[in-house]
């Protein structure tokens, strides 16, 4: 039986040529996001310039046009080290001194782009080999497998990057849909650890079973398992879940402020304030300025009792609330009875009913 892979080298001119022209291209379906830092890909270029070994990247060819002869392949493992290359290629970073680690590197090629290196460095450059291990024989769900069982270390994916590598269908789409909305930038609401890990997505999946089911138990993977695969083929509520999560977005907008964005950007907060907004929707409640003005109370007063260790009833109904939401806000989180309390808790305060 003939090897499904064989290994060869190739140069880094023929593999940037390839990426540039669009016939090496990453599959988004299953690879996760290319979110290297500048750090990271400063070091990669130093490393090159060494004349240091690279790890090996995976290439498979996908498909062939039948009459011109071209093939579409993809990059199942190593997107982020080519991307860099292409990238300093095509002077979008320098080579910050920050981040060189070399001393004698620093000194030659600190804080240079591409273009301002001597010709001899650029073809050392051109002319570096990069292992390629092209992958043969294989289709689709058999390359999803490869780049899982690629990443099965210790540091490599987490629940939400296996769902994204393994899992494919309309619940998936929806939630990269939602995931990529301009909003969360726009208000910062997900940090740079959030997104290289995925974390954004699970939260906007969580936000579609809210949609979908309501308040629900989730103190393990299972129920985000089981809507990728539930819902992968039959999905005739697509676009009412999209539109309702929309509408959320809209009246949350009328909440933020900058004085409340450390609250509202904890995602156990965040979570429980779509909640709230649901509610408005739902019921067709318009915000009102005293609703706004309600909500920003609770807020500050959430942040006077976040650090406090005081466990003592207090005569005030409304801070004996909040205590309340504090110690829900702080261990089992995803349990239902959490999640329902911290919910009832802070519509009772936005709303003025009693608490």
């Amino acid at each position: 039986m003939a090897l499904a892979y064989n290994r060869h080298e190739l140069k880094i001119q023929q593999i940037f040529n390839d990426f540039n022209d669009g016939v090496l291209i990453v599959d988004t379906s299953y690879q996760r996001r290319s979110v290297w830092l500048d750090r990271d890909k400063v070091r990669l270029i130093e490393t090159i310039l060494m004349g240091l070994i690279i790890p090996e990247v995976y290439f498979w060819d996908a498909e062939t046009d039948p009459d011109t002869g071209k093939t579409i392949t993809h990059i199942v493992d190593g997107q982020q080290r080519i991307k860099a290359i292409a990238q300093f290629i095509n002077n979008e970073f320098k080579l910050s001194k920050d981040f060189l680690i070399d001393q004698e590197i620093s000194e030659k090629y600190g804080n240079k782009y591409f273009r301002d290196l001597g010709n001899d460095d650029k073809i050392l450059i051109w002319t570096f080999n990069l292992s390629v291990v092209r992958i043969k024989d294989k289709n689709m769900d058999e390359i999803r497998n490869i780049f899982y069982r690629l990443n099965l270390t210790d540091y490599s994916l987490n629940d939400q990057e296996k769902r994204h590598s393994n899992t494919w269908g309309l619940f998936a789409d929806l939630t990269k849909e939602i995931s990529e909305l301009s909003f969360w930038d726009d208000f910062n609401l997900f940090n740079y650890g959030d997104i290289k890990r995925m974390k954004d997505e699970e939260f906007c999946s969580s936000l579609i079973l809210l949609a979908r089911k309501g308040i629900i138990n989730q103190t393990n993977q299972n129920p985000l398992n089981d809507a990728y695969s539930d819902y992968a083929t039959n999905y005739p509520e697509y676009n009412d879940d999209k539109n309702r999560i929309l509408k959320w977005i809209d009246t949350f907008k009328q909440f933020y402020s900058q004085e409340n964005k450390s609250f509202i950007r904890k995602r156990t907060q965040l979570y429980t304030i779509f909640c709230l907004m649901d509610y408005l929707t739902e019921e067709k409640i318009e915000v009102t300025s005293h609703m706004i003005s309600r909500f920003n109370n609770f807020v500050q007063k959430y942040n006077l009792f976040e650090n406090s260790s005081d466990t003592e009833e207090m005569s005030n109904p409304e801070d004996e609330a909040i205590k309340k939401y504090k110690l829900a806000s702080s261990e089992g989180v995803n349990k239902i009875r959490n999640r329902k309390l911290r919910y009832e808790i802070l519509k009772n305060y936005v709303m003025d009913l009693t608490v």
